[in-house]
């Protein structure tokens, strides 16, 4: 029996025979859109591929760095209190030879009663302001130094969270000395931020000022250039796009419809694009001097989006893309982001275990009373002991 087929089995006949029903009819409904987008792509591959060059290989090593953080999914939610644990780590490479690194742990604790959506928020936030603060610490030990994600992503969440009424002096204080660190980093023109799970649909929103009903304003770039960009190359966005930022074009993207006046609608893709800055009251021409790239160093996989800022020169950010062994062949990421990340990684099921050794030391320390120990147990009993992992 295929291991894979071993959760199926689990179901009741009937509910398994429904799924494979359901199966055949999205790998039909699959099959032909597949063959469409195909089709569509031969119509705009002559556009996109003036702007696809070969990326310059060389023999050369510069000393990179790479800073992520990894938390945990979800908190560990018990009847007196909600945890979370972090790690933040940070790797030095020259070539594939380690140079250094150093770490950071730490834990994350909100009361029950607070908000579940104001707790996840200011941790993310949390864990990213650490990231920053040790990316500084580590700006002039290397050549290179490669955020997680892009350099302004934790802005977009802050007006969301202001207009629940869940975003307040701690959080704005927070979010500011994050701004600050990150201007740090970008302005000493040595840091590049590597997006991962990339949802950029600049292409799409860019196709969109001709034909409004252009099939890409829906699909990802990450998605359309994985099906003509050769290995060993990179697409240089402004070179498409001009001095606009990616944001504007993927506003664009998610606004816009057929029957869509272009004018109205590009007005409200700027506005989205910077309203993070200006609803925090920072300078909106930052988000200019932004650049992206997609590269893609192996044809087997997806291209990785790096985002940098105009203080790094083209010449010279290919110059460190362009080094030896730089992408992890596994990943086409930068094999400084992947160390890191395996290195730090948290699971869920670490973050219970965590929480029961902090249990266990806080009953050691508790001894000779009956009711402070039943407190304990109490404390830490599972809010939901179904949802644990």
């Amino acid at each position: 029996m295929h291991e894979e087929y071993v959760d199926w089995l689990k179901f009741p006949p009937d509910v398994q025979h429904q799924f494979f029903q359901c199966a055949e009819e999205e790998a039909t409904k699959l099959a032909k859109a597949i063959e469409e987008f195909v089709s569509k792509v031969k119509e705009v591959k002559s556009i996109l591929m003036q702007h696809i060059h070969t990326l310059p290989l060389h023999d050369e090593t510069y000393n990179v760095a790479a800073v992520d953080s990894s938390r945990s999914a979800n908190l560990s939610e018990r009847l007196g209190v909600r945890y979370g644990v972090f790690a933040t780590g940070l790797i030095f490479l020259k070539g594939i030879e380690k140079m250094g690194e150093m770490y950071k742990v730490g834990t994350f604790k909100r009361k029950q009663a607070f908000s579940q959506d104001k707790s996840k928020y200011f941790f993310s936030l949390l864990t990213t302001y650490l990231e920053r603060k040790m990316a500084l610490e580590a700006l002039d030990k290397c050549d290179l130094l490669i955020l997680d994600g892009s350099f302004y992503s934790f802005l977009i969440p802050v007006e969301r969270m202001r207009k629940s009424g869940l975003h307040g002096p701690e959080e704005d204080k927070k979010v500011n000395e994050t701004f600050n660190l990150t201007e740090e980093l970008r302005k000493s023109g040595k840091v590049i931020g590597v997006i991962k799970r990339s949802h950029t649909r600049a292409i799409g929103g860019y196709l969109a000022q001709k034909d409004r009903k252009t099939p890409f304003t829906t699909t990802i770039d990450k998605h359309l250039l994985s099906t003509i960009m050769p290995e060993k190359t990179y697409f240089n966005y402004q070179e498409l796009l001009g001095n606009m930022p990616v944001q504007f074009y993927t506003s664009l993207a998610s606004l816009i419809t057929p029957e869509s006046d272009i004018e109205t609608i590009k007005a409200e893709a700027l506005e989205k694009a910077y309203r993070p800055f200006e609803i925090l009251g920072y300078d909106k021409s930052i988000l200019d001097n932004m650049r992206r790239l997609q590269v893609r160093a192996y044809s087997h996989i997806p291209p990785a989006e790096i985002e940098y800022p105009s203080s790094i020169s083209l010449e010279k950010l290919l110059k460190f893309l362009g080094q030896k062994n730089f992408f992890n062949e596994a990943t086409n990421l930068p094999l400084c982001l992947d160390l890191v990340d395996n290195l730090v990684s948290v699971s869920q099921k670490f973050t219970g275990e965590f929480v029961s050794e902090v249990e266990g030391r806080v009953l050691e320390k508790i001894t000779g009373n009956k009711e402070n120990i039943e407190n304990v147990k109490i404390f830490f009993t599972l809010l939901n002991p179904q949802k644990e992992y």
